[in-house]
């Protein structure tokens, strides 16, 4: 029985350390976001007929970090994600007597988040809790359809209309190693355009992390 107590010790002393010596951490999740800026279009009572400009508020987003560990609790990190967001149009019209019909079409839009951000656990004794606050830099691709005069589908961005914004985000995460390298967790993300002073978007991320 002794030996048995020792053996767990000595492993449970080498799985300690070998986490205390891994300096950086590369993170992939995937999961649900919110995006709060896709349903600020003004679609109705243009004076340029009828608009399909907002996009559903729910979507999908996944990006990958990459952190270096400076203390015990702490780490600064960099990271990218895309989120996007999509919607289907079923509209039928006549513009100057010609039929204009729209079946099943979905229209996008994509947003492209490069970060850089302080992570900490919130304590030694609980060290699975952690949160993070950092800043953002966007860039838009925007799928539209404008029905009046005339019927125009545009795909806007930063090259043709020099869509881009920065912001302000704060994140927290649970997180557990499943074995000496790897480890699982859960992450949400809140971004605030400051360009814009709005909310931006909200994500709900399960995550993986590969620590060396």
């Amino acid at each position: 029985m002794k030996k048995i107590i020792c053996f767990i010790a000595i492993v449970s002393s080498l799985q300690l350390n070998a986490q205390k010596k891994s300096r950086f951490s590369a993170e992939i999740n995937y999961g649900l976001v919110a995006n709060y800026g896709s349903q600020n279009y003004m679609e109705s009572g243009r004076p340029d007929g009828k608009a399909f400009l907002n996009k559903n508020l729910i979507g999908s987003v996944g990006g990958f970090d990459l952190n270096y560990r400076v203390t015990e609790r702490a780490s600064w990190g960099i990271g990218f994600s895309e989120s996007t967001n999509k919607r289907t149009i079923n509209y039928n019209t006549r513009i100057n007597g010609v039929g204009v019909f729209i079946n099943d079409f979905d229209i996008r839009e994509s947003n492209r988040f490069y970060q850089i951000f302080y992570q900490r656990k919130f304590s030694k004794k609980v060290p699975q809790f952690k949160y993070e606050i950092g800043l953002f830099y966007v860039r838009y691709q925007l799928q539209e359809v404008v029905i009046g005069g005339s019927a125009s589908f545009e795909q806007r961005n930063f090259n043709n209309s020099n869509l881009e914004e920065g912001g302000a985000f704060i994140g927290f995460q649970y997180e557990t190693m499943i074995d000496k390298k790897f480890a699982l967790g859960i992450k949400s993300r809140l971004y605030y355009t400051i360009s814009l002073e709005e909310m931006e978007i909200l994500t709900f991320t399960p995550t993986l992390t590969y620590h060396f």
